[in-house]
């Protein structure tokens, strides 16, 4: 039987410098092949800092991160990049490059400098952008786009870069509700039609409980509880994790309940 890929952090401790305080603090999670996990939490809770540190853009103070049976710290940025794309929370829409040509960046880990495309580039870039239906917008520049336009190419360009692993960081936050669900419905798509490992961090409870398969959360920055969605996702959980409390309504559908907060419970 072939063995599953998987990302482990074993005991992980990071603050930005010496005087500030410590943003993660022990950390211990695995991320297995063939999930869709939910990072969630409060502002603050380390969510961003955990996934900077999986992608290996800030060093730590201490503990390790493995990449199968490689140390991260031992994979060079190059092979790294073709382990695991990377979907920031912030876009710069400023900038005139065309849909075509930001999709051509995720390329870019798999050709020398200013090397042109050849033949599997273009075929990868082609077949990303049609599974994220933004073909049409080859031309236009990300400048002229709407923010579900711009989500669409930024995944098109995550799937050229063609990686197992899939790594967001609020990939809903400035879309709207119509936008967020096709998005969501589109990263669900490619870990079931492509074999995709998706993390994403989310701050809309009923998005992670509808798509993710499991929940990772985190509170003050720690690893709360974590799991399948089944198990950690209820209201002892949540009312420690927010401090509020959170009402669940049945769905005819059998899905999972409708997760409402209580405003009346909510302090100001």
């Amino acid at each position: 039987m072939e063995k599953l890929s998987k990302i482990s952090v074993e005991n992980l401790v990071w603050k930005p410098d010496k005087n500030k305080q410590q943003i993660l603090d022990s950390i211990n999670v695995t991320f297995e092949e063939g999930g869709f996990y939910g990072i969630i939490g409060p502002n603050g809770a380390g969510k961003t800092s955990l996934v900077r540190q999986l992608l290996k853009l800030t060093g730590n103070q201490g503990g390790e991160i493995y990449l199968d049976d490689s140390n991260i710290k031992n994979i060079k940025r190059n092979d790294l990049a073709k382990k695991i794309s990377f979907l920031p929370q912030t876009i710069n829409a400023s900038v005139d490059f065309t849909a075509y040509e930001v999709v051509a960046m995720g390329r870019e880990t798999y050709r020398r400098h200013f090397a042109p495309l050849d033949g599997s580039d273009i075929n990868a870039i082609k077949e990303a952008m049609e599974f994220t239906d933004c073909t049409e917008q080859k031309d236009k520049p990300l400048s002229l786009m709407s923010g579900g336009e711009r989500q669409r190419v930024m995944i098109a360009r995550t799937i050229a870069q063609d990686t197992p692993w899939i790594i967001l960081d609020e990939p809903v936050s400035n879309l709207d509700i119509t936008h967020q669900v096709q998005l969501m419905k589109l990263l669900e798509k490619l870990r079931c039609d492509k074999g995709k490992t998706v993390v994403a961090i989310l701050h809309d409870i009923n998005l992670a409980s509808n798509f993710c398969t499991h929940i990772i959360f985190m509170k003050d920055g720690k690893i709360f509880k974590e799991g399948k969605k089944e198990d950690v996702l209820n209201k002892e959980n949540l009312r420690e994790l927010y401090n509020m409390d959170f009402d669940f309504i049945e769905r005819a559908e059998g899905d999972f309940p409708l997760v409402v907060p209580s405003y009346s419970m909510v302090n100001v």
